[in-house]
């Protein structure tokens, strides 16, 4: 084999190896904005493919066709375990969205520019915050460490389907995920219950009182203080998330082979 053919070949494993990678990287939290700009994107691809290269065989050069269905499964395998860690803050917004919509948060919808999608008050805020956090705690360091390890079960050619087992292995990570970070929502969705109750009882015990008047102001402000408190406790969820969706994608990657 030439020089020419080496350095050539090394490229392929490059190029190979940041497909995986790239896909992951393109649906991950902060760094799959569409704000970000693709070139950061693919520069920070390559980058983290150089963890990769050893993991990739020698390939033959002389089937174009193939190369390029090896690079379209690659880009699938790395799509798959990024989509799973963007669950991390998908799963923070549904959860905030339960109490923007019990406490009438929802009328008031913002654009979310981590995500590019509409959200009231409190998931906008969660959503930016649980961004963060995925830095904050090494979440970019979890996504690279996944990718790297996937090669063990899913070998670079090594063919795979999609079987039962992989519905139920993504169920069992949302599941999961969701009863991670419900506590975040259940003071402020209880209290919000508890005085909704509590305003009922004393309208319907004395009309006179007009408790839409005042009523209404101190349910949202009360919301508003739990929520509050409830957001010094979303770092530690977030974490346990983290954790959680870390543990489930190698189980989720078994279900391939």
């Amino acid at each position: 084999m030439t020089m020419p053919e080496v350095w050539l070949n090394e490229w392929i494993r490059w190029l190979i190896a940041a497909a995986r990678f790239g896909g992951a990287m393109a649906l991950m939290p902060g760094l799959g904005s569409h704000q970000v700009p693709a070139l950061a994107r693919a520069t920070v691809a390559f980058g983290a493919a150089l963890s990769g290269i050893a993991s990739v065989p020698h390939i033959a050069l002389d089937n174009f066709a193939l190369l390029a269905l090896l690079l379209v499964r690659e880009v699938a395998i790395g799509m798959l375990i990024g989509f799973s860690f963007a669950a991390f803050v998908w799963l923070v917004e549904w959860v905030a969205e339960i109490v923007d919509w019990q406490v009438g948060f929802g009328f008031s919808a913002l654009v979310d520019p981590l995500l590019g999608t509409k959200a009231a008050i409190v998931a906008r805020a969660a959503t930016l915050l649980a961004g963060v956090l995925f830095f904050q705690l090494d979440g970019h360091h979890w996504l690279i460490r996944t990718v790297a390890l996937s090669y063990k079960f899913l070998p670079v050619g090594s063919s795979f389907a999609f079987k039962s087992q992989i519905g139920e292995s993504w169920m069992g990570l949302l599941v999961g995920g969701l009863l991670t970070v419900l506590p975040f929502v259940i003071p402020a969705v209880g209290i919000v219950l508890l005085t909704d109750f509590v305003l009922g009882m004393m309208g319907r015990a004395a009309p006179q009182l007009s408790v839409l008047l005042w009523g209404m102001p101190a349910r949202v402000g009360l919301a508003v203080l739990v929520i509050a408190f409830s957001f010094t406790a979303l770092p530690l969820l977030c974490e346990k998330l983290l954790r959680h969706i870390a543990l489930s994608v190698p189980t989720l990657l078994s279900a391939l082979r």
